[in-house]
Order: structure tokens, then sequence, then C-alpha cells
């Protein structure tokens, strides 16, 4: 029998559930297939397990359209996190993860706890973490507001990860005003594991034990989940309850505590708890494994006093884990995770029946089937509009007559000019694995122990793109994200995808949603590589409107020799070769929203035909070491491309053979598929020449490397190299540092 207070008519039941966030159809879903009316604490079960971040009931049906297997691949979505074999015996466990509405209503908080969030997933696959990165979309530098919440995530991401010791690699930062309502906070996290050290969260064994490690739990992100699957309103002050509060000293312990313990010792299963806490790893474990538990919420620990039931299994409180231990082996388990000074408690155990049954102090609160809690909420069935309306294309406008004054603008640009300052904040090489890391290049390059191999990680985002083209601008994302790879000299294996979309139940968002995911599974089947995992964030909007559709492509290649990595800068007397075909007509670009005004405008470019050749082109220059240093072609085209590593390297150059034939400032600023700069030794030039034609490759000699400017004869491009480095090293960042 339930505890009486639990007993609710159906009446009440249905007011309680609409409270909650379920919908009239899922509510009686839950009544039919139980066969009674569900409970307080049940409702509340469902309420979290069945909102959009924790069951993705709008998403699922095309998220199981995206190619999943790769030669690399050995473990997916499903996974704690996603797991790519990198040779020599290692693996690599990443994911990507979002944390959007959290870190609009607490900035410092809400991204702190994200970070931490997605190194738990990557410890409770048993791997190390390594490396996080970060994808941040924020509204303009010049809204007080905007700055504001930008000290406070970029405060919180280094408090995290710099306590942690764990190094930021790298990542994208982006400025637009239409995500001024609603930011985007997406981490990115990986670590090291052997094959062999890889955990399940599948629950087994009739009478082995539920262990609760951690931080003891608060009231702290009740229902997060469920307030992440909701739209920001203007006043977000009172969801500050939702947010979680993170203790990274405390998650560093956690996480040797936890890597420490051994099959060995007992080790069955582990869950982290994130969204829902305790309700989500036990339901989630019993459901894998397709066994039933008996928990007891008596035994878990707690810091405040007078948790109710449904508060202790909903909280989000950061730093916990729940472990399935061999029965015999308890005590032992309980003391190796005392001994770190982490707390521990027995909680429970794998049960005869089928079910997850749930008390408290020995009255019963939940009972219920771990599948239909799950996986079996209704898939969402908001309409789908026939179509996206059209949108207009950049107006026509002359080319202007100091391409000098474009690539000042373009350079200048928050989100193009040099991030150093961002990055200045995070403890980039700590651990000792970082190669390559931000503001050197577009993909970063770690190390693995004891190998001369490497692994290279690169995140894109075009929501810019996607609100003029979902389909072509998500394909447009993973291209660049796999060139970024490709101009390490990394061979791209897999990606995470961070899906950020506004609300479903509007059917052109929803098209837009479908357009997306559609795009990306066309460009993986094209470039044959698998997704391992990610997240989907919906409800991205505010009074101020829905944000662009933004997915986050987080990719990872494998390097088989450090030493071919190419250089990330240039050096006097480099030949410069052109790679690919560059348009002359108008393209979606950030140069035609600079010339307009218009936010979006002209075709987005996709060619996965080129990009495949181009890929392999570069893997096998890079390895026969014949190209220098590779800088591939995105955001402000080829100007802002090159003149990027002309700052970096501190070098000029003189480009006499652009042979522009119509408007060269598109061909210089418009964003053209498949196009990079390689910049090889001259007694190379034939050979890398040669070896592009093999692949089908176009390319040219332009030009060399050195003098005192960024010279391109026949174009009105003339700058110094001066005032180029000045220009690009201009900052706007935040104003605030993390202590």
């Amino acid at each position: 029998m339930f505890a009486a207070s639990e007993t609710i008519d159906v009446t009440d039941a249905k007011k309680l559930a609409a409270d909650f966030g379920l919908s009239d159809r899922e509510y009686a879903h839950v009544e039919k297939t139980l066969g009674r009316v569900p409970t307080r604490t049940e409702l509340g079960v469902f309420a979290g397990m069945w909102s959009e971040h924790c069951s993705y009931k709008s998403t699922l049906h095309w998220l199981k359209t995206l190619p999943k297997d790769g030669e690399y691949a050995l473990a997916g979505p499903g996974s704690h996190a996603g797991v790519v074999d990198v040779g020599d015996g290692w693996a690599v466990a990443f994911k990507i993860e979002s944390h959007n509405h959290p870190s609009a209503v607490e900035p410092f908080q809400g991204a702190l706890t994200g970070v931490g969030g997605i190194l738990r997933d990557i410890v409770a696959q048993g791997a190390r973490p390594c490396a996080v990165m970060d994808s941040l979309c924020f509204g303009m530098p010049t809204s007080r507001h905007n700055r504001h919440l930008e000290d406070g995530v970029v405060a919180g991401i280094a408090a995290y990860g710099n306590a942690f010791g764990v190094p930021n690699i790298g990542g994208k930062t982006i400025y637009d005003q239409r995500y001024e309502g609603n930011i985007l906070v997406n981490a990115l996290a990986a670590g090291l594991c052997k094959a062999d050290d890889m955990r399940t969260a599948a629950a087994s064994g009739l009478g082995n034990k539920l262990v609760y490690v951690g931080a003891p739990t608060g009231r702290d992100g009740i229902l997060g989940a469920a307030f992440a699957s909701e739209e920001l309103e203007e006043d977000t002050v009172d969801d500050r309850p939702h947010v979680q509060v993170g203790d990274p000293f405390a998650g560093k312990k956690l996480m040797e505590a936890c890597l420490s313990f051994k099959n060995s010792q007992g080790l069955v299963a582990c869950q982290d708890m994130g969204a829902c806490g305790v309700t989500c790893s036990v339901f989630e474990m019993a459901a894998a494994g397709g066994v039933g538990l008996d928990v007891y919420l008596d035994d878990i620990p707690i810091r405040e006093e007078g948790m109710t039931p449904q508060e202790i299994l909903l909280s989000e409180s950061q730093e916990r884990f729940m472990f399935l231990i061999e029965a015999d082996k308890v005590d032992a388990a309980l003391e190796h995770f005392r001994s770190y000074g982490v707390q521990a408690a027995l909680c429970g155990e794998v049960a005869s029946h089928d079910r997850v049954k749930i008390r408290f102090k020995e009255e019963l609160f939940v009972d219920l089937p771990a599948e239909l809690v799950a996986d079996g909420c209704p898939p969402s069935d908001w309409p789908v509009a026939d179509a996206i309306p059209e949108q207009e294309g950049y107006p026509e406008f002359e080319m202007p007559s100091s391409l000098n004054d474009v690539l000042t603008g373009l350079l200048s640009r928050p989100g193009l000019v040099n991030q150093e300052e961002l990055y200045s904040h995070y403890d980039q090489t700590v651990g000792n694995r970082t190669v390559r890391g931000p503001t050197q290049s577009e993909a970063s390059v770690l190390k693995l122990p004891d190998s001369e191999r490497g692994f290279a990680l690169s995140i894109s985002s075009r929501g810019d793109l996607c609100s003029h083209d979902p389909f072509l601008g998500a394909q447009a994302t993973l291209a660049e994200s796999a060139r970024n790879l490709a101009c390490t000299g990394a061979m791209p294996i897999a990606i995470t995808d961070g899906l950020n979309i506004a609300s479903p139940r509007d059917p052109v968002e929803n098209k837009k949603l479908e357009q997306v995911i559609a795009g990306l599974k066309a460009g993986l089947e094209a470039l044959e590589i698998p997704v391992t995992g990610g997240n989907v964030s919906l409800y991205n909007e505010s009074p101020v409107g829905p944000i662009p559709p933004t997915p986050m492509v987080g990719s990872i290649g494998r390097i088989d020799k450090l030493e071919h990595v190419p250089f990330a800068h240039a050096s006097a007397g480099d030949v410069v070769i052109l790679l690919g075909t560059p348009k002359e007509t108008p393209t979606a670009s950030y140069y035609g929203n600079q010339q307009t005004g218009h936010l979006v405008g002209g075709d987005v470019d996709v060619d996965f035909s080129a990009e495949k050749k181009l890929i392999g082109f570069l893997l096998q220059e890079t390895k026969k070491q014949s190209i220098r240093a590779a800088k591939d072609v995105g955001r402000g085209g080829l100007g802002v491309a090159l003149a990027k590593l002309c700052a970096r390297s501190q070098q000029g150059a003189q480009l006499d053979a652009f042979d522009s034939q119509g408007r060269a400032d598109w061909k210089l600023f418009g964003e053209t598929a498949a196009t990079a700069w390689a910049l090889v030794s001259p007694d190379q030039t034939d050979a890398v020449l040669a070896a592009a034609a093999e692949h089908g490759v176009p390319a040219k000699v332009t030009g060399t490397v050195g003098g005192d400017a960024l010279r391109i004869d026949g174009t009105s491009l003339d700058m110094p190299l001066e005032a180029l480095i000045e220009t690009y090293n201009a900052h706007h960042i935040t104003t605030k540092k993390a202590d």
C-alpha cells in the first residue's frame, strides 16, 4: 500500500500532472498503462523523465535515422558517452551537452554545472577526462545584459575546469542579436580509457546492491530537466531554484574515487546523477538491465532537513553517482569511497520483481515499471510544416572601393577577432597532453600516453547559415568541422552533436528541426562517419524571439604520428597554394551580412564530393610532411582565413596570381565549400600540385609569405601587417577574470 499522503483522486492527479508539464495525452498514457491513478511522487517522476531533456520525445524518431556505426566506434548513442578507438590500445570517450536555460538564469552556476555534468558523463564511461571545449552563442556584446551573461558563463567554465584540473583546449564563441534572449552554452568533454575499462549502466544480479556515492542531496536543481524543456520568460529570477550548484573540488575527489574503483572490486554498473538525479539513475539502470530495484530513500545522504521523497528523487544536486556493486563486496566498496573523502551509502538492491519500488520511512511512494519511465514516453506528434518560408537573398550591391575596409570590418567582428583574452581565463595545458590549443588553429590536438599517436577535436557552429537553410546549414557545419581536423592532419572518425532549436510546437520550427537532422544524416553518410551521441535542446526562445536553428558539431580525428601535424603558423618564403574553387557570386556569409545588414541571404554552399577529395588530399600530404601549414576557409571566407594566418604568424603575404575574373570581393570574402589555404616550401610545390591533381582537388599557386603587408594584386586589398595584427588582436571580451 502507498503512503496515505501519496494517494490522490483522478481530478487532482490531472491537475498536478498539468502543473508539472505533462500533457493530457501523456497523463492518459500513464493512467492507462498503470491501470490506476499515479501517486503524487510518481507524477513528479514522470514529469522529469518524460521531459524533452530526458526523453527526446520530439526528436528520437529522427535521431534514430543518423548513422551510428563506424570502423572506429566502440560505443554509441545510449552510452554515457560515445567512445572511439584512437590507436595503441587507447580509446577516447567524448560527448557534447547543453546547459542553455540554467546559464540564462544564473550564468556562473549554469555554465559551471554544465562543465561538471559533461565531465561526469566521461567518468561514468570509465575514462579519465583530458579536455573540455565549449561552443557559446551570445547576443551582441554592446548589450549590458549580454556582457553580464558572458562574464558569468566564462567565469563558470573557468572555475570548474581549472579547479578540476582539465584543460580547456578550444571551441567557438558566436555573437548574434538573435541569441539576446536565449544564450547557448554547450560543453564538450573528452577522456582517455582502455577499451576494457568501459563501463555500463545496465543493472544485473539479484541481490546486488545500490550504493549512492558523492555529495549529499539538497534542494538545488529540482525538476531542472523539466525547466530545460520550457521557453524562457521575461522574468527568469523565479527559475533560479531549478539551477544546480556545483563544487569542482568535490567533483575532482569523486572522479578519483570512481575511476580507481575497478571491476575486481565488485563494480557491476554505474550511472552519474545529472538530469532528474536519483530518479534518472535508478530507472535507467533498471531499464538497461531489465531488472527490478528496491530503493530506500531514508539511506540517501541529504543536506537539508525535512526533504520530501519527491525532492530527494528529483534533486539535481551535483557531484553524485549511483553504483551497483556485488553484494559480497559492498563493505569494502564503501570503505574505498570513504577513503577518498567521498560519502557513500547503501540505498537499495536488485529485486526479484520487475519494477522500481521506492520507499521512504518504510512507506511505499513509487511502484513503476522501469521501462515505462525510462523509455515509454509517447512520442510527440507536433505538426510539421510542409516547407520553410523562403527568405529574401542579399540585395545587390556594388563591389566596395576599399577591400581593406571590408577586411577590417570582418576581422573586427566579435567572434572573428583573436579570442586569446577569453581563453586566458582557462588553463589550456594542465595534464601535459595539449599539443595545439585555443587560438592556434581551428582544431586542437592532444597526445596519447606513451605513444607517438594523438587525436584532434574540433567544434563548429553555424546558426547563421542554418537560419537561411537548415538542411544545407547543418551540412556546412559538419563539413567545416571535418575540414578543421584535416588541416591538422587528423582523419575524421566520428562526431557528437548538440542540436539547439526553438519550440517544436511551432510547425515551421519543427520543420527546421527535421531539416537539420536530415542534413546531418546525408552529410555523415557522404563522409562515412557516425554520430556517437550528443544532446538536443529545445524551446530555445524568449520574448525576443526564437534562436536560429543551431547544430553544434564536435568532431574527433585520429593522428597516426604527432610529428606529421603541420605547423600552426606561416614562415617567410612559404609558397601560398589555394585549394578548391572559390565562387565569385553571392553566398550566405558574414560578408553578405556585413555589407547589407541582412542576417541571412545567398545560397549556402555545400559540396561533399569536393570535401572528401580535399580531406583525402590533406591527410596524404600532411603524412608526407609536404604541407608546412594549412588553414581551412570558413567564416569570413578566403580573405579572413589568410588574414588570421598572417596575424597569428606575424608575417605578411603577397598574392600576385589571385586572378579574379569577376567579383573579387565575393571570391575573397564569400564562403565557398571545400576551400583551404596550404603553405608549402618552394621545393615541394610541384609535388603538392601534382598530388592535388591526382585527388581531383583544384590547386593553384597564388603567391608567397613575407613582407610587411597582406597584398593581393589586381584588387584594392593592401593592408599593412601592423594594422592587420592590431585589428585582429582588438578585444571586446569579458571584463572579469575567474579567481
